[in-house]
C-alpha cells in the first residue's frame, strides 16, 4: 500500500518538486556570487566573521525563507488539487485506518522535503566553508537544521488545513498557522524597551531629579515626593549634562559648590558604562578578533586574525590561510605555562576598533581564574589577573577610555558589582537589591560624582559614589 501511494503521490507533485529544485540552484547560484561579492569589497575579510559573529549578520538567514517556500509548496501541490478536484474523499476512504492514511501521505510528503532540502543545503554548507572557519560552518550547519524543522511543521499544518472538512476547524487551523509562520519569521522585530524613569543627580539642588516618561512624547519633570518643575528648569538643574546649551549661551564656566567648571573640563570628566541582562546570552561561535595595535600607528586596525579557545585548546585563524598552526602553538605555549585549564568559560573584551586604547581580553578559564590576553607590536602578552575568587565572575564589560582611570565593570554571581580600575584592580560598589538576572544598569561620570541607576521595568534605583574613594553619597528607589 506505502508503495502504491508514494507512486500516486509522486505522479501528481513531480513537477513541482522540478521546480523547486531548479529553483534552488537558482537561489544558490546568486547566493554564492553575492556572498563572494561581500567578502572581496570588505578590509579585512575577517570582518565579515565579525559580522556573522558579534553582530549576528548572517548571510544564510535570507534563505530561510526557501525553507519555508518547499514546505508550502509540497502541502499545496499534494492536498490542493484533492480538494479543488473534490477526490480528497475517495482518498480518505482507501482500506487504511484514516489516521494511517493521512499519516502516510504525510511522511511521504515529509520524504520529498527532506529530500529537496538535503540537496539545497549540502551545496549551501560547501559554500559557507569556502569562507569561513569550521566553527561558523557548524553554526550554519545547526541553523539549516531548524530551518528545516520549520519547514516540515509548516507542511504539516498546511497539511491538516487543506484537509480539514469542518470549515470553522480549518479556520482555526489556519489560524494557527498563521500565527506560527509569524512568530518564527518576525519574533524579536518587536521587542522595544520602554525606560519610566530617567533619573540624573543635580549637584545644584544636591536631589536627585528625573524625567518621567508616559510614552508618546509626554514627560513630567521633578523630585521625588517633593515637587515638579518645567523641563527648562529640569535642564538648567543638570550643568554636567546640558553643557553644551551652557556653552552656546556663554554661560561659562560655571560655579558648582565653589568650584569654577569650563566647558572642556566637563567633557573629559564624561564617561559611560551600561550593562543589561540580555548581554549575558553566549555567542554561538566564541571567535573574538585578535587586535595588535602597532605603537608607530595611531589607529587600532581591524585585524586579519581571530581567535579562539576551545576544549582542544587555543585556535587562531585568518581569512587567507584558515587555521594558522605556528600562531596557534604560540598561543598554546602561553596558556600552558600558566596552566591555563580548557576550555574558556568566557571571554571578556570590546571586539571592535572603534576605540582609543586596547586592554585586549580578559578571559575566564574552566577553574574560574581570570586571564588577560592581548596582542601589542606583534607579541601576544598573557598574564593572571587577581580578583576576589570566593566569588564567581558572570559578566564582565571592558571599555576603554582616554581617561584611563576605569577600564569597566564586573558582575559576579551574587549580582556584586565591581569597577575595574585601569589595571583591572576590582572594587566593589554597593548596589541595593541589584539583581544581574533582569535589570539594566548605567553608570554615568561628571566632574563631581559617579552616578548609577539600575531598574528592572519596575522598580528604578539611583545611587551616587564618590570619584574620591568609590563611596556611596546617596541613594533613592522609585516604583
Amino acid at each position: 500500500m506505502f508503495k502504491s501511494i508514494f507512486l500516486k503521490e509522486w505522479l501528481k507533485i513531480k513537477y513541482p518538486l522540478f521546480f523547486l529544485l531548479i529553483f534552488s540552484i537558482i537561489i544558490l547560484s546568486y547566493f554564492a556570487f553575492d556572498l563572494n561579492f561581500q567578502f572581496s569589497t570588505i578590509e579585512p575579510e575577517s570582518m565579515m566573521w565579525y559580522r556573522f559573529i558579534h553582530l549576528e549578520h548572517k548571510p544564510h538567514f535570507i534563505l530561510y525563507y526557501f525553507y519555508l517556500f518547499v514546505g508550502i509548496i509540497v502541502a499545496t501541490s499534494q492536498f490542493l488539487p484533492e480538494i479543488i478536484q473534490k477526490r480528497l474523499k475517495v482518498t480518505l476512504h482507501l482500506p487504511l485506518n484514516i489516521f494511517k492514511n493521512i499519516f502516510l501521505h504525510l511522511f511521504i510528503g515529509i520524504i520529498f522535503i527532506c529530500l529537496i532540502i538535503t540537496l539545497f543545503s549540502i551545496p549551501l554548507l560547501r559554500i559557507i566553508s569556502d569562507y569561513y572557519p569550521k566553527e561558523i560552518v557548524q553554526v550554519v550547519f545547526e541553523d539549516s537544521l531548524f530551518f528545516t524543522l520549520i519547514s516540515l511543521l509548516t507542511y504539516i499544518f498546511i497539511s491538516l488545513v487543506i484537509m480539514e472538512q469542518n470549515r470553522i476547524k480549518q479556520l482555526l487551523k489556519a489560524v494557527f498557522t498563521l500565527l506560527f509562520l509569524f512568530y518564527f519569521s518576525f519574533q524579536g522585530s518587536f521587542e522595544k524597551e520602554f525606560h519610566k524613569y530617567y533619573i540624573f543627580y543635580s549637584d545644584i539642588l544636591d536631589e536627585f531629579i528625573y524625567q518621567k516618561n508616559f510614552g508618546e512624547h509626554r514627560f513630567e519633570y521633578g523630585i521625588k515626593d517633593k515637587k515638579t518643575f518645567s523641563q527648562k528648569e529640569y535642564e538648567s538643574y543638570l550643568p554636567f549634562v546640558y553643557y553644551r546649551d551652557l556653552e552656546i549661551q556663554k554661560k561659562l564656566p560655571i560655579q558648582i559648590k565653589d568650584i569654577f567648571y569650563d566647558g572642556n573640563e566637563i567633557k573629559n570628566s564624561k564617561l559611560g558604562f551600561e550593562y543589561n541582562y540580555k548581554m549575558l546570552k553566549k555567542k554561538q561561535v566564541e571567535l573574538y578578533p585578535l587586535f595588535n595595535p602597532q605603537s608607530n600607528i595611531g589607529m587600532i586596525k581591524f585585524p586579519e586574525e581571530v581567535f579562539g579557545i576551545f576544549k582542544d585548546g587555543a585556535k587562531v585563524y585568518d581569512f587567507d590561510n584558515d587555521y594558522l598552526k605556528t600562531k596557534s602553538e604560540e598561543l598554546n605555549e602561553k596558556l600552558k605555562e600558566l596552566n591555563f585549564s580548557y576550555p574558556a568559560k568566557n571571554i571578556w573584551g570590546k571586539t571592535t576598533n572603534i576605540k582609543p586604547f586596547d586592554l585586549g581580553y580578559l578571559i575566564q578559564d574552566n577553574q574560574n581564574r581570570l586571564f588577560n590576553l592581548k596582542k601589542q607590536n606583534d607579541k601576544i602578552t598573557l598574564k593572571e589577573i587577581n580578583y576576589p575568587k570566593d566569588e564567581e565572575i558572570i559578566h564582565i564589560n571592558i571599555s576603554e577610555n582616554r581617561q584611563q582611570k576605569l577600564s569597566g565593570y564586573a558582575i559576579d554571581k551574587n549580582s556584586n558589582f565591581y569597577l575595574l580600575t585601569w589595571d583591572f584592580e576590582f572594587i566593589k560598589l554597593d548596589l541595593k537589591e541589584f539583581d544581574y538576572k533582569n535589570m539594566r544598569l548605567k553608570l554615568i561620570a561628571d566632574p563631581l560624582h559617579y552616578l548609577i541607576r539600575y531598574d528592572n521595568g519596575n522598580s528604578y534605583f539611583a545611587a551616587i559614589f564618590s570619584k574620591e574613594n568609590y563611596k556611596k553619597i546617596k541613594e533613592e528607589k522609585w516604583d
